[in-house]
């Protein structure tokens, strides 16, 4: 794998993990090998899972802001991540109590945590300089919660799409996928399209002709194949997609082989 948390452990019930990206190859065989994992690191990372119960859950600031900082510097405006706490197991969403920013040079900071339970994680360079650790209190100390990582779309209230900025979505998630591979980036995954988490499955009210044979709904989740090169296409500005109300999330589709 291409992420790793560097330890794991529980003081006075708060589970510290300290996070940081490395560039990975199998160093017991001098063959590169692609991982059944590695199509999975493109949508979620799971950092940490312990069988245990804790109270609250400390990570380093500076996991979040590696990862923000590949986004800023590469100028993928359109793209964001997601951070959640989620159930080992299930993978449901970890109830969330309170989350907030401490350490030896940090007033103490708390931090919105949206509807959907995403840590709504600043871009802050004197938190990172700060050595600033994220506490996030569980509502259920027994509730065995891992960090996970999702690439998303950043406007969570558009409704109106056109093939254009649907093609941007996918070819920004491509581009960030690249680039949490290193210099391995010719071994990630293709994304494929875009995964459409719905608040209603009625929600869709226009889907263009061009795009409704690549348009796959069940129930409240749809899978969106898009095309490369969509600039080229006389339907590049036309409007694509329509929903009467805006997506829980819109993230990458990376088809299986």
């Amino acid at each position: 794998m291409f992420w790793r948390q560097d330890y794991c452990h529980i003081r006075n019930g708060v589970l510290t993990t300290s996070l940081s990206f490395i560039r990975c190859c199998d160093k017991t065989n001098a063959t590169l090998k692609r991982p059944d994992m590695i199509k999975k690191l493109a949508t979620t990372l799971l950092l940490c899972s312990l069988g245990f119960s804790v109270q609250a859950v400390d990570l380093e600031y500076k996991g979040f802001y590696q990862r923000l900082e590949i986004i800023k510097d590469n100028e993928l405006d359109e793209i964001t991540m997601g951070f959640y706490l989620v159930d080992a197991q299930s993978r449901d969403r970890c109830a969330i109590d309170k989350a907030f920013f401490y350490g030896p040079n940090v007033d103490e900071q708390a931090i919105d945590i949206a509807d959907d339970g995403r840590l709504q994680i600043p871009y802050d360079k004197k938190l990172y300089d700060s050595f600033a650790v994220l506490r996030v209190n569980q509502v259920d100390p027994g509730q065995n919660c891992t960090l996970q990582m999702q690439i998303q779309v950043k406007n969570k209230q558009k409704t109106e799409f056109t093939f254009v900025e649907l093609a941007d979505y996918r070819e920004q998630m491509q581009d960030l996928v690249d680039e949490f591979g290193g210099f391995l980036w010719f071994m990630m995954p293709d994304v494929t399209g875009l995964n459409l988490n719905l608040n209603d499955a009625r929600s869709i009210s226009f889907v263009h002709q061009q795009l409704k044979s690549d348009l796959n709904c069940q129930q409240l989740q749809c899978t969106l194949k898009i095309e490369e090169d969509v600039d080229e296409t006389i339907h590049a500005k036309e409007t694509a997609l329509i929903l009467s109300q805006p997506p829980v999330v819109i993230s990458p589709w990376i088809a299986k082989d």
